[in-house]
């Protein structure tokens, strides 16, 4: 299983940094890729294998894995992503965050498909990677600085400005468990806490610089695979809209998908009045009036990432990259429908390097408290959290990346946070496995049975499906609101997003609601002719599967959990949605418990507990993982 049978697609090397002792070692790709491909994969098994179940999140002994996908750096259309794995900072389960951008490419040029950090340094550092060399440097120059300043200053002091940087900002630094990694100044790791991680590491930044080139195995093949692939992208109806823009606050208000995101009032409700949609997203009134171009990623023959300057108002000279459904989803959780706050917002959690799903959900679940007067203004530092008070959302945002004051109660999760407080704030607390939750799941039972079954708790993209247009396979009947095949959609999604985080292809290349322009086959081809091996489609999904099963075990071993925490968060099996076109619809006890039975069979997962068994690893060829399951009590 080394080198010699893999031929291309791959830097070479993986980088083993330990902070605590300086040390810096290098060891072959190789020797996991071709039983893992890449990307996510590899991450995942050596988290599993060399993290010992009683180390926490924030002991030095934590490892922080950035891992480029096996297409990277190629020809292959979106081929631009990193994933980042560790233990999740507000459960100590499978911690795991994915980013886009042009770090993952300058990494593998620089001569390296995955770093492996452990330890925590003395004081501020930052990595510095440049073609096969590294050094730690000290940060003391862009320690308390955003994300956008680090950039800026690496760039400058190390005289290159195509040096690519991955960094956090001050909520990463403080430890707030929301904090996120950002890529580009725009592209955000954010889930787990990865940035909170990096923080405890006192690691500031990883800055790459490569000039090297990645070997194709079959290049005329591999060249015939990525040109078939770039002209089905093209072809997508998704891919003009997203060139324009369309995909940004939330495919504007006329669209179904923006009710899709109408979390409104930490959840009280699921639709959003028209006029509040047009205001905040409408192409004259709202977000888009600000835009002045579009971005790619490289390699993304998409761009659909918008450019914004806010010229007039108190937030003139606002500017920056990207806005996205869920950016209008955290404002209509506080009910602002300011479309400068919002982008302001949205730029500001970039720079603060703070998740602004987390941030949102912990927030709006403050406001709720205080309409229910569970907080005053004694509490609250003297804010007033009433719906629609742009300047408290604004104001709550820093509070929480700086741990200022209120924001310290917050900057923990809404889990924790309700803890704290009690006075039955523990009601309006939203949460899976401990993680806040963003999304929505009594409008989309598929997006929501994807989010709740989803091992880095309560994120969308591990197999959730909003539509039959836009996601989940073409060969299964199911619809957006019903339950019917919704396990067997989430079952084929969830194996083809661990191969598209394998690869370091972008979702809006591929199944996830964007173009869905490239499927399992495509990925089986490129991957066949990039690295020199052959894999079929079925093979390759057994490797989804395979990627899958490493998370399901990792959190099984480190965080316990079981059939319970794939439960909705209680507020949406008990309270309807109020208003709208979809009153009255909530999540069916009965009917989930029906959907879990489905999905853990077609796992070959134990029913009663959501384990896994010995048949299903020992079809999957990981008896080695098996082993380590039966150590701990928990194979069936």
């Amino acid at each position: 299983m080394g080198m010699d049978r893999i031929g291309g697609g791959l830097a070479g090397k993986i980088l083993r940094v330990d902070l605590s002792n300086k040390r810096i070692s290098f060891e072959d790709t190789g020797k996991y890729a071709e039983r893992f491909i890449g990307g996510r994969a590899i991450n995942s098994y050596i988290l599993l294998n060399e993290a010992a179940p009683e180390t926490r999140w924030s002991d030095p002994e934590n490892m922080l894995i950035f891992g480029a996908g096996c297409l990277v750096g190629t020809l292959a259309p979106g081929a631009c992503r990193v994933s980042i794995d560790t233990k999740n900072a507000f459960n100590n389960g499978k911690g795991s965050a994915n980013v886009g951008g042009n770090f993952g490419v300058e990494l593998k040029y620089a001569g390296f498909d995955h770093v492996v950090i452990t330890g925590r340094a003395e004081s501020p550092v930052c990595l510095w990677i440049q073609d096969g060399s590294v050094e730690l440097r000290d940060a003391g120059s862009v320690w308390g600085k955003t994300t956008y300043e680090t950039e800026e200053i690496l760039q400058r002091d190390l005289g290159d400005d195509s040096i690519e940087v991955a960094s956090i900002g001050p909520a990463g630094e403080n430890l707030v468990r929301g904090a996120s990694i950002i890529v580009d100044c725009a592209k955000a790791a954010a889930g787990s806490g990865v940035g909170c991680v990096m923080g405890s590491k006192n690691l500031k930044a990883l800055a790459v610089r490569g000039h090297g080139a990645i070997k194709i195995a079959r290049p005329d093949r591999f060249l015939d695979a990525a040109n078939r692939a770039f002209k089905k992208v093209m072809a997508s109806h998704y891919i003009g809209s997203m060139r324009k823009g369309v995909i940004e606050g939330a495919y504007f208000p006329e669209s179904p998908l923006f009710d899709m995101a109408s979390l409104v009032r930490n959840g009280q409700d699921e639709y959003w009045p028209m006029e509040k949609k047009r205001r905040l997203a409408g192409k004259k009134t709202g977000v888009p009036r600000y835009r002045k171009n579009m971005t790619a990623c490289i390699g993304c023959p998409a761009g659909c990432m918008p450019y914004y300057e806010i010229g007039e108002g108190r937030y003139r000279d606002t500017k920056g990259i990207g806005y996205w459904m869920n950016s209008a989803g955290w404002s209509m959780r506080m009910d602002v429908d300011d479309p400068a706050a919002s982008l302001r917002y949205h730029l500001m959690a970039n720079q603060l390097g703070l998740d602004g799903d987390m941030a949102s959900v912990v927030s709006s679940w403050a406001f709720e408290c205080f309409e229910n007067g569970l907080l005053t203004k004694e509490d609250t530092d003297g804010l007033e959290l009433e719906w629609g008070n742009a300047d408290a959302m604004m104001e709550l945002e820093r509070k929480i990346a700086y741990r200022e004051g209120f924001g310290d109660l917050l900057a923990d999760g809404v889990k924790e946070a309700s803890r704290k407080l009690g006075r039955g704030s523990e009601k309006f607390a939203i949460h899976m496995k401990g993680q806040d939750t963003f999304d929505g799941y009594r409008v989309t039972k598929g997006f929501g049975f994807g989010v709740s079954t989803s091992p880095v708790a309560g994120r969308h993209l591990r197999g959730a499906v909003a539509s039959p247009r836009n996601s989940g396979p073409r060969d299964i009947t199911w619809t957006a609101n019903g339950y019917e095949n919704i396990p067997e959609a989430v079952f084929w999604q969830v194996r083809a997003q661990e191969i598209e985080n394998m690869t370091g292809v972008c979702v809006y290349m591929g199944t996830f609601t964007g173009a869905y322009a490239l499927e399992p086959s495509d990925y089986a081809e490129l991957i066949s002719s990039a690295m020199g091996i052959d894999l079929t489609e079925e093979e390759l999904m057994l490797m989804g599967r395979r990627s899958y099963n490493l998370e399901k075990a990792f959190n099984t071993i480190h965080a316990g959990f079981d059939r319970k925490d794939d439960l909705p968060p209680a507020r949406y099996m008990e309270e309807p949605i109020k208003s709208g076109p979809y009153a009255g619809q909530r999540c069916d006890g009965e009917k989930w418990d029906e959907m879990l039975d489905r999905f853990y069979e077609l796992h070959e997962w134990d029913k009663e507990t959501g384990w896994q068994t010995g048949k299903c690893l020992r079809d999957l060829d990981m008896d080695d993982i098996a082993e380590k399951l039966q150590e701990t009590g928990r194979l069936l």
